[in-house]
């Protein structure tokens, strides 16, 4: 579930001409101006459907992104990530789980995952008549992955992304809507470093 929520990160930068470029074009050039941010601050709604098994899950989340850096609230867990090792803090269990980063497991940063989309995709627009809310298709070429499209609604005028919905290969629908998104800040060079001092009644379990 931290791939589909990475994910969500690397999708936030449109800045191009909305009538002038096919769908794929438009996705390709967000990914490059995507990678012009130093960083990126996001809060969202979060929902996760299964009409088959009558799942539907839903919560706010709210986080940073910076190169290979990343931090994330969510589901009571902080996720912080400084680029090669991962922390994880779940609130209920009191602990904190450290790992290595270890990218070909899908496990690297929320770019990273992206580029791979952007290039091995197809795309293109649908429900451009929903006024000033168009919509893209996105559809993976890789037989392997399991997100098998994803829809990125946004404003044709002011090009803010309103909603993403990625679907996996089981069926299950990830629902993204963007309350707040704000970019290069000034933040502290150890932002994205785990501090025990900030958790210090957690158990420390490191799986390096």
């Amino acid at each position: 579930m931290k791939r589909h929520i990475l994910l969500i990160f690397s999708l936030l930068a449109l800045s191009f001409n909305i009538k002038a470029q096919s769908a794929e074009t438009m996705f390709k050039n967000a990914v490059e101006k995507l990678q012009t941010y130093d960083n990126i601050e996001i809060a969202f709604d979060y929902s996760m459907i299964n009409t088959e098994v009558g799942i539907y899950e839903t919560m706010e989340g709210y986080g940073f992104i910076k190169g290979d850096a990343y931090k994330l609230r969510i589901m009571g867990q902080d996720i912080i990530c400084n680029g090669t090792t991962t922390w994880v803090y779940n609130a209920d269990a009191e602990e904190v789980m450290i790992s290595s980063v270890d990218k070909s497991d899908g496990n690297g940063s929320p770019l990273s995952i992206i580029e791979a989309y952007n290039d091995n995709i197809t795309a293109k627009f649908i429900d451009e008549n929903n006024g000033n809310i168009k919509k893209i298709e996105v559809k993976t070429l890789m037989s392997d992955d399991n997100i098998d499209r994803i829809f990125v609604s946004l404003d044709s005028k002011t090009l803010e992304i309103k909603e993403i919905h990625a679907f996996d290969r089981d069926k299950n629908e990830f629902v993204y809507e963007i309350k707040k998104f704000v970019t290069n800040q000034n933040l502290p060079a150890d932002f994205f470093t785990f501090k025990e001092s900030d958790y210090p009644d957690a158990e420390i379990i490191d799986m390096r």
